[in-house]
């Protein structure tokens, strides 16, 4: 498959892929597929040990492409939404079970649908750079996780937390999201590079059958109801995403997505 946003490299037992769809750098369909696509290869390359998605000019994603949520809020693509649902669901999980760890090196700002993606990886490297944020805003568009968000919010935060986080939407700067928990280490940003080719590199060199057992057993102590949980996640999100409030909301945004300006009224409709 010839990938129009996925620039991969290999170094020995470590795969780079760095994520690339300017100018604003969101997660849309194609891009999910691609790493669909990318995941079948890392599932079979027995050598591989360790995984590192990270994003370009400053940007790991911003969130999911909101033109595309713009259309499926109107209907227009409505037949789509559980399959695109079912994408994420599955590519979270898919990164989870991955034998190999996965670091998600996050050089910049990182929301919404993006978020969600880092959210499903061993390890959040982030940069410390005075304009980056970690954000979960879905409320703020009138709408909830659709990519597992929640449940890693819950999984990592604990039930207050999480509804803190969730339910105000705010922007956090990345001291907060590492105070937090939500990311794993914070790099400067004339040090991120180094640093992360380190982290990567350190585990590269560990016995691989350990760290797979480990995975394994981590994962079985904390997925058993996750299944469960997507399921609701995709009947909120389906119900949500064709609402008045949500319609309003992503228009508002994305005819001017100032957050100034934007002050969307919420009906509840």
């Amino acid at each position: 498959m010839d990938y129009q946003h996925l620039i991969l490299e290999r170094e020995g037992h470590i795969l780079t892929c760095r994520m690339h769809n300017p100018p604003n750098q969101t997660l849309n369909t194609q891009m999910l597929y691609e790493l669909h696509d990318m995941l079948n290869a890392v599932e079979q390359d027995e050598d591989l040990r360790v995984l590192v998605v990270t994003g370009t000019d400053d940007v790991f994603l911003r969130w999911m492409e909101l033109t595309e949520m713009q259309s499926l809020a109107h209907g227009e693509r409505q037949i789509d939404i559980p399959s695109v649902i079912n994408a994420n669901h599955t590519l979270a999980r898919r990164i989870e079970a991955l034998p190999v760890v996965t670091i998600a090196a996050i050089n910049g700002n990182v929301g919404g649908g993006g978020c969600e993606f880092s959210l499903s990886f061993d390890f959040r490297l982030m940069k410390d750079s005075p304009t980056a944020t970690f954000a979960l805003p879905q409320s703020s568009f009138g709408l909830v996780p659709g990519g597992s968000g929640a449940w890693f919010a819950l999984k990592y935060l604990g039930r207050a937390k999480a509804l803190d986080i969730l339910l105000h939407g705010e922007f956090l700067q990345p001291r907060t999201a590492l105070e937090l928990g939500l990311i794993s280490r914070l790099y400067s940003e004339d040090e991120f590079d180094s640093e992360v080719k380190a982290f990567a590199e350190k585990f590269a060199a560990r016995a691989p059958l350990a760290m797979r057992g480990i995975k394994r057993l981590i994962n079985a102590g904390t997925n058993q109801d996750q299944l469960n949980f997507m399921a609701e996640e995709a009947k909120e999100i389906m119900k949500i995403i064709v609402s008045e409030d949500a319609q309003h909301a992503l228009d508002m945004w994305i005819s001017n997505p100032d957050p100034e300006a934007y002050k969307p009224q919420f009906k509840g409709k």
